[in-house]
């Protein structure tokens, strides 16, 4: 099966399987349902289009009917109005497979997706003799999926003591309702929660972390989904392990990372080769896994391992190549040089890999493995270390940013003739800019000039191509220009991840959001470990309400990263999100020891719970604890939220105490970065919580001028969120509910659970077409 659909002729026939049956009409809702089981796990058999192949295809499916252990026919208007369809001769199947079954034994579980009453079905008797399951909208839930789990896991035999119980009324696995108007509750985005609605802007957008962290868990297959077995190698596929650093001076270590990450680009430009990227293997650093159980986890045919040592301009590079079916090693070889030839070692592993694996090397790649990017071994080191930074950060943060640039700026006063170390100092220039750090006019001209340097000394080496479209998209949302770079990169490094990731966020920017999750999907496909490709993924899914998937993988990750808290936090947020219950935040904050209850993100988010549950008094304790979360890149985001809460209560005092500092400074930003639209943003904010609202307009409004909808999906419905937000606090009701209904209309980091708690929306909670807004289920539905 593969992670999001397959064919009936292709589906194996694996014991536990669960067979999905709908009409033609609910695909999609049958896909959101498989998907959902499928991230947990849980092998589904289904047919994607409803596609008829005649008798092979037929003995295909009654086979499957045969050997499934649980029926899930889906029910719902759609097959109420249609008398004939092929669904219901496999609804016949299932049934006359359940007459050779004992009494006792689970096997159906009919799944309603709308209203439709189980006493009026259209379907079979044996059917109504079980609890139907209610999933209105198909959103499937976290009880719905363990419901499943327990029914499949149930003994396939008659049970010792038979019992007739009455059916109950009500269905028994919890649905995703929304919450009851009046309950005081709180949302948490995906990446990291906040305080109140009004200060969300840099939070509400999960930022693309423009390389990803280091050690995680290896991922197998979809965003979303398990793997159920170990995948097949392909006998062109090779995994490097991180390099052992036997250097006597362990601060080296940024050195054979580097000649690992160097070596793993080189490979990757050979098309014949599927090469397993850095982030999939860093895992594997010091394992005592055997070779064998390392290419089945990767799934790969081929391992090499290797280590570095350097002692002043000597450096020694060892490296053996080992067939993972049998532990036999292909070759074994050691390449002393001077430091200076660490590009020519990098170039020869590569070429015999390549031999090796029997993948043809054209006169294009060879040229490229042989290129020494810079013959200033200082420069190279400072450019090492550069990169080094960039791996260990998690964001971009102002102090990492300031960290790499410093560095790669020392890479470029070494060599000034170094194309790829001038592209990632113009990266760096740009995240300041994306990011509302610093986007001054003179930080956009920096970036501008390391870019065209770069391009100027190597326009056609791949990094300099992936570098020029990291640039284009951060530093001018260029996406015509960011998409041709990496459609030229996919053809010289067709297995390269960082090709489908960058990709997939470009299109999200312009509201393409189905190719974009699918581009993510590939992405992790080739880098299944990656974690800021996950989630990517994550952020991806709560635009389009996918609430099933999105508390599925997020669950997913916090067992990749069981020692993070945020991932923790995340998990809590994104169940209120879809659900909206608190439980998980109850019982994760019973979990949590006095030092993680006390730590800056512990207190952080027991103030969003302290909102959540309308505790003011523990918020504003709280609040004088800890003002401000160090995370945050703005001082302005924790005062505005803050200032929020109090305004909610009418605490004016406490708005203007909160504020008066940061004002100031705001004024100050906008006017050094006209083009900041963060900044216009929360100055915005500021204003109409002080009760200027004209001010307060006139900001939010140049905010979004500079970043409409319709140059970005993703950041303009934020700047509009914050507009209904400022309408709401200025008391204009009208154009409030205005923007929030068409808010909900289409994909954003918004929900009806953000808008039931948003301190800025205390005085149109009372206001019928609020609460109507609030209630709609379609407002909770998935959008794609």
């Amino acid at each position: 099966m593969s992670a999001f659909m397959a064919s009936p002729a292709s589906a194996p026939s694996v014991p536990g399987a669960v067979f999905l049956s709908y009409a033609r009409e609910d695909l999609e809702a049958a896909r959101r349902i498989a998907e959902a089981l499928r991230s947990s796990g849980i092998e589904v058999w289904f047919d994607i289009n409803e596609l008829r192949g005649g008798d092979a295809w037929d003995r295909k499916i009654r086979g499957q009917i045969k050997e499934c252990a649980l029926f899930l026919p889906i029910i719902s208007a759609q097959t109420q109005e249609r008398g004939e369809g092929y669904f219901r001769l496999e609804w016949k199947l299932a049934v006359e497979r359940s007459h050779l079954m004992a009494e006792g034994v689970p096997f159906f579980m009919p799944v309603a997706i709308d209203d439709t009453a189980e006493s009026a079905g259209l379907v079979p008797e044996p059917f109504m003799r079980v609890q139907w399951v209610r999933l209105p909208g198909a959103l499937p839930t976290p009880q719905f999926v363990e419901q499943v789990q327990r029914m499949l896991a149930a003994p396939r035999k008659a049970p010792a003591v038979a019992r007739a119980e009455p059916r109950p009324a009500a269905p028994t696995a919890p649905v995703a309702a929304v919450p009851k108007p009046g309950l005081p509750q709180w949302t948490w985005p995906v990446t990291t929660l906040l305080v109140a609605g009004v200060a969300a802007y840099l939070f509400l957008v999960p930022k693309p972390v423009v390389t990803p962290p280091a050690k995680v868990a290896a991922v197998t297959s979809a965003p979303t989904a398990v793997a159920a077995t170990a995948p097949v190698a392909d006998n062109k596929s090779i995994a490097v392990l991180p390099f052992t650093n036997m250097s006597e001076d362990k601060d080296t270590g940024f050195f054979a990372d580097g000649v690992h990450e160097d070596l793993l680009t080189n490979l990757a430009v050979v098309a014949e080769l599927k090469v397993i990227s850095r982030t999939s293997v860093l895992q594997y650093r010091g394992t005592t896994k055997t070779m064998r159980q390392i290419g089945q986890e990767l799934g790969v045919a081929y391992l090499l391992e290797g280590s570095v040592r350097r002692a002043g301009s000597k450096v020694r590079v060892t490296g053996q190549l080992i067939n993972t079916s049998n532990d036999e090693h292909v070759w074994a070889k050691s390449y002393d040089r001077d430091l200076t030839d660490i590009f020519a070692i990098q170039s020869a592993i590569a070429q015999e890999i390549a031999a090796a694996l029997s993948a043809a090397i054209s006169p294009q790649t060879k040229k490229f493995l042989e290129r020494r990017p810079t013959e200033n071994s200082v420069a190279y080191d400072f450019y090492l270390k550069g990169r080094d930074s960039r791996n260990r950060s998690p964001t971009s943060s102002a102090p990492h940013l300031r960290e790499e640039e410093e560095l790669f700026k020392s890479a470029v006063q070494q060599d000034p003739n170094f194309a790829a170390a001038w592209g990632e100092l113009a990266v760096v220039h740009a995240l300041y800019a994306f990011w509302g750090i610093d986007g001054s006019p003179a930080r956009l001209a920096e970036a501008d000039a390391a870019i065209a340097q770069a391009v100027r000394l190597a326009p056609e080496a791949p990094d300099v191509i992936r570098l020029l479209g990291t640039y284009a998209y951060y530093a001018h949302r260029d996406y015509a220009r960011a998409t041709a770079q990496y459609e030229k990169l996919a053809r010289l490094q067709p297995n390269d991840p960082t090709v489908f990731s960058s990709l997939s966020l470009i299109l999200r920017r312009q509201g393409r959001w189905t190719e974009s999750f699918n581009y993510i999907h590939r992405a992790l496909e080739l880098d299944p470990g990656n974690v800021s490709y996950i989630r990517n993924s994550l952020a991806s899914l709560q635009y389009g309400r996918r609430w099933g998937e999105l508390l599925a993988a997020q669950r997913r990750l916090v067992a990749l990263l069981p020692e993070k808290l945020r991932e923790q936090f995340d998990l809590a947020a994104a169940e209120f999100t879809a659900t909206g219950s608190l439980q998980a935040a109850d019982e994760l904050l019973a979990r949590l020891s006095p030092a993680e209850r006390d730590s800056p993100v512990g207190i952080y988010n027991r103030k969003s719970w302290a909102v959540a549950r309308g505790d003011y008094a523990e918020f504003k304790r709280l609040d004088q604890l800890q003002p401000a979360f160090e995370e945050a890149e703005w001082p302005a985001l924790s005062a505005i939220g803050a200032a929020t809460v109090y305004w909610a209560h009418g605490d004016m005092a406490a708005v203007r105490s909160r504020l008066t500092p940061q004002l100031a400074e705001l004024q100050g930003r906008v006017e050094r970065e006209s083009a900041n639209a963060a900044a216009w943003s929360f100055l915005g904010a500021m204003e109409a919580l002080l009760g200027h609202p004209d001010e307060a307009l006139r900001h939010i409004r140049k905010a979004m001028e500079l970043v409409p909808e319709s140059r970005d999906a993703v950041d303009g419905p934020t700047y509009r969120y914050v507009l209904a937000e400022i309408y709401a606090l200025t008391g204009d009701k009208d154009q409030a509910i205005t923007e929030l209904t068409r808010l909900l209309r289409a994909p954003g980091n918004f929900s009806v659970a953000a808008f039931r708690v948003d301190p800025s929306f205390t005085k149109l909670r009372d206001d019928p077409r609020f609460q109507a807004l609030l209630n709609d289920p379609k407002n909770n539905a998935p959008l794609f």
